[in-house]
């Protein structure tokens, strides 16, 4: 932790080497910088001085025992040698980071989607994919297709891959480390705050969890749903129905005895919105059937409707549900 200490003995040149890294990662947070300027000003005001004997201080900076006697010079910058370590440092740092920050947009291709939205992509392979809202897809701008298909995935999409004659596998990456690896192949890939599931509508898919040895690779057959535990293990359920896991295709969500507290979560992934719901007893109320919404207001009112409850907005982006008095 970066403490107001450790900053005025990088002004004196007094800090030590993990200080000094400590002190360029968190000068990389620009909200820092203000604080940063305002204890300079602060230290300066305290330690009037000019250091009209530079190679002495150099001299003394580096700790040699001795130098060849040099000149004097006039009066410059109160900056201590330390300082200028310090600041050349930071932009070395910067120099870097913004060389990695470049890196990214360069190898990578993403493809996003907001709130509420839906996008349908067709790889440079032939492969389709649908996005879900909120959803996040990465893959090489360069070598898919050529050298590997890999892609990486954060929200929720459906694949559609096309089988090449070279038999290439294409591999599906979710950041709690599931990999998918199929040939060619219809599938769902879920992958959320709440964990990954995957859903097979017709082929082969192979799962694997990037744990080692927590799970063993498992292959799944159609109608096949497989959900990763925060354990890394597979739970999996054979002969379920397909269609409630891609109704999102359509704008439509399908409850099956599902209870308001997932249905809120389901909310908020898709609008982006906070759903309270202060009654833990309304909270495990469940409800089923198929409702077609595209936004969350639309979808609160159906559902408050049908328990029996009111909707509130009690925010720019948050909603309570309550029961009716």
């Amino acid at each position: 932790m970066v403490t107001k200490d450790i900053i005025l003995k990088s002004f004196e040149g007094r800090t030590t080497p993990l200080q000094r890294a400590l002190l360029i990662d968190w000068l990389g947070d620009p909200a820092h910088i203000e604080q940063y300027h305002e204890w300079l000003e602060e230290w300066e005001r305290a330690n009037p001085q000019f250091l009209p004997d530079v190679t002495t201080a150099f001299r003394r900076s580096l700790q040699q025992p001795s130098f060849a006697e040099e000149p004097t010079f006039l009066p410059v910058s109160r900056l201590t040698w330390g300082r200028w370590l310090l600041i050349a440092s930071i932009a070395l740092a910067l120099l870097l980071g913004g060389g990695y920050l470049l890196r990214e947009p360069l190898l990578y291709v993403r493809h996003r989607t907001a709130f509420g939205e839906l996008q349908t992509l067709t790889l440079p392979d032939g492969s389709r994919v649908t996005l879900n809202a909120n959803t996040q897809l990465r893959l090489s701008r360069w070598t898919f297709g050529k050298d590997t298909r890999e892609v990486w995935l954060r929200g929720e999409a459906e694949f559609s891959v096309r089988h090449l004659l070279s038999n290439q596998p294409f591999r599906v990456h979710t950041p709690d480390g599931l990999t998918v690896r199929v040939l060619g192949t219809e599938f769902v890939v879920y992958s959320r705050a709440r964990g990954s599931k995957v859903a097979l509508v017709k082929g082969s898919v192979q799962l694997q969890a990037n744990r080692p040895g927590l799970t063993r690779p498992l292959t799944i057959k159609p109608g096949d749903v497989v959900t990763l535990s925060s354990q890394g293990q597979f739970l999996l359920q054979h002969r379920q129905q397909i269609p409630p896991l891609t109704a999102w295709k359509d704008h439509q969500f399908i409850f099956d005895n599902t209870p308001l507290s997932d249905i809120a979560s389901q909310v908020t992934e898709q609008f982006g919105v906070i759903v309270d719901i202060p009654d833990t007893t309304l909270a495990q109320r469940r409800l089923g059937g198929t409702f077609r919404a595209q936004s969350a207001p639309e979808l609160l009112d159906v559902v408050a409707q049908m328990l029996n409850a009111r909707v509130n907005k009690t925010g720019r982006q948050r909603y309570q549900l309550s029961v009716n008095p």
